[in-house]
């Protein structure tokens, strides 16, 4: 659900803009208070779990559309709302900045659909179902629901983002069919989200986030592990699966040609030039497109996990003397 350039009301990328730059800095203030080293280390793993994850776009049956992860919900249950947000933020930067995915003017729109609407929103979604269900069936429960109903307020609010001072647009008509396309992608969001919190309630339990748990209760060696089994999953993602990907248009491209509020790729003007466009290293497309994005894929993936990394260990404080992590 990446908005290009040139699709958006310029009133609306300013607006949204403003929105996701104020957005961004208060997750940053808040993740700063409840950081430790060991959620240091496991932002940049879900920040390149995230991004791998988001490569592997899946069919939705004979519809000729397909979908992907956003990964709002899952980063959120296992970190906290503000430090998913975060984690959403580094996947898409480096996603506009280096492989031209999602418009540099709507990268603010693309923040709050997919990081503030997909993980702080998504939480406080998720939060009261695991609660009074409890257990990990509430996690499960709270998780899966959260992820699919996160999936079709984010392309709520694209269809009111696109509409709001844009006379051409019917908002009626763009939203009931981004909310039908989205509908069944979030089933896909749900499952996938479902499954990988499932695997870590039956290995690592103690990874899911608690809001009033000791932020010191996981030994750090064991955080190290966990990020770097992580990584070496992400990785083998991005290596392997994501040159599998479907290619057939997401729902958004869909809805937009469909309705004719994006006509075709070359019609949106690029603001800035990127390394690694439309996920193809540069050089070994003429050999092997599937090269091409496992390279891709491979490059991506570590840069995302250095990027959400850095964002971590800037705004984190060091630990207090005498604490765990400073021993």
């Amino acid at each position: 659900m990446h908005i290009p350039n040139a699709v958006l009301d310029p009133q609306v990328t300013i607006a949204t803009g403003v929105l996701g730059i104020a957005g961004l800095a208060y997750s940053l203030r808040a993740v700063d208070k409840q950081l430790g080293e060991r959620t240091t280390v496991l932002m940049g793993t879900m920040s390149a779990f995230v991004f791998a994850a988001q490569m592997v776009n899946f069919t939705l049956g004979p519809l000729g559309v397909s979908g992907h992860l956003l990964g709002g919900v899952l980063s959120a249950v296992m970190l906290g709302p503000w430090a998913g947000a975060v984690v959403i933020a580094a996947v898409l930067i480096v996603q506009c900045l280096l492989f031209g995915d999602g418009g540099l003017t709507a990268l603010g729109a693309n923040f709050f659909n997919m990081g503030l609407i997909g993980s702080v929103v998504g939480y406080a979604i998720y939060a009261p179902i695991r609660r009074a269900v409890g257990g990990r069936a509430g996690v499960l429960i709270g998780a899966t629901l959260a992820a699919w109903l996160s999936v079709i307020l984010a392309a709520g609010a694209f269809s009111l983002e696109l509409s709001a001072f844009n006379h051409r647009a019917d908002f009626l008509r763009v939203l009931s069919l981004m909310t039908l396309v989205h509908a069944a992608i979030g089933v896909g969001e749900a499952l996938i989200t479902g499954l990988v919190l499932r695997f870590i309630l039956l290995t690592r339990p103690d990874l899911i986030y608690e809001p009033d748990a000791d932020p010191t209760r996981i030994p750090l060696a064991n955080s190290f592990q966990a990020a770097a089994a992580g990584l070496a999953i992400a990785l083998a993602i991005g290596i392997f699966l994501a040159p599998f990907a479907s290619e057939y248009p997401d729902g958004l491209d869909f809805v937009g040609k469909t309705l004719g509020f994006i006509t075709n790729d070359a019609a949106v003007p690029v603001s800035l030039p990127v390394l690694i466009p439309d996920y193809q290293f540069p050089g070994l497309a003429s050999l092997s497109l599937k090269w091409a994005t496992a390279a891709a894929g491979l490059v991506g993936t570590l840069v995302v996990f250095a990027v959400g990394l850095s964002l971590a260990r800037i705004i984190s404080r060091p630990a207090p003397k005498g604490s765990p992590d400073a021993a």
